[in-house]
């Protein structure tokens, strides 16, 4: 196949490529290629037995035809070309159509005259006056040439300053997209510093925890907006979802029950541990509150199954000294298995919590210094923000995923107790 900057100059050729392959300019490429094979063992050197220099000329001619037509951009320049040489022809033809007209009516006039001369008296000699009309004619066929020699120059110069502009407006439009595309590979490949974030660009699942309630009672109520009203207390929330109900034993006597699961997603990790936290006491307090939503609530879990390992905290009050540089007493240690968090500044009650405020993100690396932990230190910008490192997030996934797999395993045994249970009830009311 020719160069495209030879597939270009082919474009302009003068000679009808569609005809030579006998399709329509409207055929598509799978048509234009059957043609050409069509068209090409005609003329080919191994199938003709004498070949002339004409069939090898026509061969050669046939090939930059497929090539011209078979590429979309050459077609379509080859296409622009040949309708600007069939407007050109056509006005040819009507200028020579006009210019035979008016011919005709000249010889006519002149007929008519001579017939009329020949009528009259002989030897009357013609006056000098009697040229004027067929002066006047050849002016008038003068001037309408003129007329459309102007006419066909301003359709072409109209033409090539439209071919122009659309060409231009082309260039424009890739260079625009080639800008645009590399501004995407440069934002792509930037660097985002969430040193700031407070937690969140902790991964979502490390950021969400499910709550589960019975569909009794009050539970049959609780919907994606109580929900949020009764976490956002513990940090700003992201989204909330309601899965669907399913039949599942509960308690000592392994009952079975509808049970309603929803997932909530905390803008920051530190909601997500707030919630987990407290809401056990919450729930143990609002007991026997048939008013109260939190009744209802029977759990509320990490929803990767398995705690973020961001480190556990000591003692509150060993935190604070350490964090506030007055280290009087001596560390205690950590008495409840819970991770338990520090914040500068706030007035803590007896759980540790400042009640009805998220705590912020700033504590973490506190805590883990206090807890002594062997990992390494998260990032902490100017202002005390820290956030889990790389091989923090990585740990807490490697968790994730074994939690997961131990859930699924239990959650098997427990359909298969099912299964055997309603079998063996079925088993029961057919005897």
């Amino acid at each position: 196949m020719a160069s495209n900057d030879d597939l270009k100059a082919h474009a302009a050729s003068n000679q009808d490529f569609y005809a030579l392959l006998g399709i329509s300019p409207a055929t598509a490429e799978s048509e234009i290629r059957r043609a050409y094979r069509k068209t090409a063992l005609k003329y080919h050197p191994d199938k003709i037995a004498n070949p002339t220099p004409a069939d090898i000329d026509k061969f050669h001619t046939l090939q930059i035809a497929y090539d011209v037509l078979s590429d979309p951009s050459i077609r379509q320049l080859y296409d622009n070309a040949r309708e600007a040489r069939l407007r050109k022809q056509r006005e040819r033809d009507m200028m020579d159509a006009a210019k035979r007209k008016m011919r005709e009516d000249l010889e006519a006039r002149e007929r008519a005259g001579a017939a009329e001369m020949g009528a009259g008296p002989r030897g009357v000699k013609r006056t000098w006056g009697s040229g004027t009309a067929d002066d006047d004619a050849e002016e008038k066929l003068q001037r309408e040439i003129d007329r459309i020699a102007e006419d066909g120059q301003r359709r072409r110069r109209e033409v090539e300053e439209r071919l122009k502009r659309e060409a231009e407006e082309e260039e424009k439009l890739m260079q625009q997209e080639e800008e645009d595309a590399r501004r995407a590979a440069d934002r792509s490949s930037q660097k985002v510093d969430r040193s700031q974030e407070g937690g969140a660009n902790v991964p979502e699942l490390e950021r969400a925890v499910k709550v589960r309630w019975v569909r009794e009672g009050r539970g049959l109520d609780l919907d994606k907006d109580r929900l949020s009203s009764l976490f956002t207390p513990f940090g700003k929330i992201e989204s909330v979802v309601v899965l669907k109900d399913k039949r599942q034993r509960l308690g000592d006597k392994r009952e079975k029950k509808t049970v309603a699961t929803g997932v909530i997603i905390f803008a920051s990790i530190v909601g997500a541990h707030a919630a987990v936290l407290d809401s056990e006491k919450r729930i143990r307090q609002s007991s026997g509150q048939a008013d109260n939503d939190w009744s209802a609530i029977d759990s509320v879990f990490w929803a990767s199954g398995n705690q973020p390992d961001i480190g556990a905290g000591a003692d509150n009050h060993t935190a604070s000294s350490a964090e506030n540089g007055a280290a009087s007493e001596p560390a205690k240690p950590a008495a409840p298995p819970k991770p338990s968090f520090n914040f500068p500044g706030v007035k803590l009650d007896g759980a540790g919590k400042k009640p009805g405020k998220a705590p912020s993100f700033g504590s973490f690396a506190s805590a883990a210094a206090a807890a002594g932990s062997s990992k390494s230190a998260p990032n902490t910008s100017t202002n005390g923000t820290s956030t889990p490192s790389m091989e923090e997030v990585t740990l807490m996934r490697l968790k994730t995923a074994q939690r997961e797999k131990e859930r699924k395993a239990l959650e098997e045994q427990l359909r298969q107790e099912d299964e055997a249970a309603d079998a063996a009830e079925a088993a029961s009311h057919g005897t």
